[in-house]
């Protein structure tokens, strides 16, 4: 009877903890509901849209859609072959002049729209300076850069990834404030990532990276469902960005106020002569790199130019924070490593773009930064839209100029070769006639 009397209250208990389990996850549901939209009406949106790559290390996520705001804002679409561009046909249309844009973050651009990035914009600039030239082709400007990426990895990805597009100009995109520190082992933080090995002067890839347990974590489908959980959520981006900011080796706007010379991902030692022995390694490191790029290049019948990006505090509209950031260094000028590089490409013959000054000059002129945005520090981190678009303007330019003097040194060769065909026939001729 006691049994009896006791299974209503049970089922009443019952029926009372799951009613508050209900109600408990309702209200979590309703309040992770509230929160994604909240976040995602803020415009916060911090993906992970990077892939492993067995030759690179890593490289964007073929296909991947999303929206950034880490730093600027902008939706962002990756091609089918990992690279933040729209798509591009493996074979070269008729009547086309390819450009392949090799760089880190400052070619991938997240900062901005795609329409206002680098590549786009340079695009645009030579397609327009190629018809008033009268040239009878089209440009067309593909981008191959990815966040954090060294020389050595664009040296790899150019042999990997770039070829397949048959390139008629590569230009490579150097950022000498993290490109000569990213090619060391030495002084590069982050291991899990390729490096070459100089070995009886000759450059040896070293792929231990493959080996490293972040790596190998990166190709388990425990990761790539993690990956997935979180570009689908704001709320698990937010989880994940304080739980631990990913090393991707890219300039933060998570730097201090301008007053603080020092940006993050960025630095200082690039500005002056090598100080140590490890510095004088990396930059002799980096230009075998750069010259082992120019001759591939030059193999496959393709022209080659470097452009020397720029850090945020080269290009400072006001003269003294360029100047009091100079004497901390103990440098009259922060153009050494842009002297470095024209002097490297005046020896081994490639055309070099210095963007400091150019950039600088429209700074000083306008007062407007070319680094910058409205939610990060002002003047500081990745180029912005005024950035981007004087870069590209400045750079059509030479390019073109390339494209001009190769064609004009076919026509002189062409004519060589027929004035030389004339001169066999006259010989032959008078032969023939004796």
């Amino acid at each position: 009877m006691t049994q009896a009397n006791d299974e209503p209250t049970r089922r009443r208990r019952r029926f009372r903890t799951r009613s508050k389990l209900l109600l408990a996850c309702l209200t979590g549901l309703l309040a992770f509901g509230v929160a994604e939209v909240g976040l995602r009406l803020a415009g916060f949106s911090y993906p992970l849209p990077y892939f492993p790559d067995e030759f690179c290390g890593a490289r964007l996520q073929p296909g991947f859609r999303g929206w950034w705001s880490k730093e600027g804002a902008a939706s962002i679409e990756v091609n089918s072959a990992g690279f933040r561009d729209r798509e591009h046909a493996l074979k070269k249309p008729a009547g086309t002049i390819r450009v392949a844009v090799l760089g880190d973050s400052y070619i991938e651009a997240f900062q901005v729209p795609q329409n206002a990035m680098f590549g786009s914009v340079l695009e645009r600039k030579l397609n327009a300076n190629a018809a008033a030239a009268g040239i009878n082709q089209s440009f067309e400007v593909l981008s191959f850069g990815v966040s954090g990426y060294s020389t050595t990895q664009e040296l790899l990805a150019l042999r990997h990834h770039v070829w397949q597009f048959d390139p008629d100009i590569v230009l490579l995109a150097f950022l000498p404030a993290n490109d000569v520190r990213g090619n060391s082992r030495e002084l590069e933080p982050d291991d899990c990532r390729p490096f070459f090995d100089l070995i009886d002067d000759e450059l040896v890839p070293d792929f231990r990276f493959r080996d490293d347990p972040v790596y190998q974590y990166a190709l388990t489908n425990r990761c790539r469902f993690k990956t997935a959980v979180i570009n689908a959520s704001r709320v698990a981006q937010l989880l994940y960005a304080v739980q631990s900011r990913p090393a991707t080796g890219e300039m933060s706007e998570e730097d201090s106020t301008r007053d603080d010379s020092t940006e993050v991902g960025l630095d200082d030692e690039c500005f002056r002569p090598p100080q140590t022995d490890e510095w004088e390694s990396a930059w002799q490191l980096t230009e075998r790199l750069i010259e082992q790029m120019q001759r591939e290049v030059t193999q496959r019948d393709s022209n080659f130019a470097v452009a020397v990006l720029t850090s945020s505090l080269q290009v400072d509209p006001d003269s003294a924070v360029r100047r009091a950031y100079a004497e901390r260094l103990g440098v009259e000028d922060l153009s050494y490593a842009d002297r470095r590089i024209t002097e490297l490409g005046e020896r081994t013959g490639f055309e070099t773009i210095i963007l400091s000054e150019p950039l600088r000059n429209y700074a000083e002129r306008t007062g407007r930064f070319v680094h910058g945005f409205s939610n990060t520090s002002p003047g500081r981190g990745h180029w912005n839209r005024d950035g981007h678009r004087e870069a590209a303007r400045v750079c059509a330019g030479p390019l073109l100029q390339l494209v001009i003097g190769r064609s004009q040194s076919t026509l002189k060769d062409a004519d060589s070769e027929t004035g030389d065909a004339d001169n066999r026939n006259r010989t032959s001729g008078k032969v023939h006639d004796d």
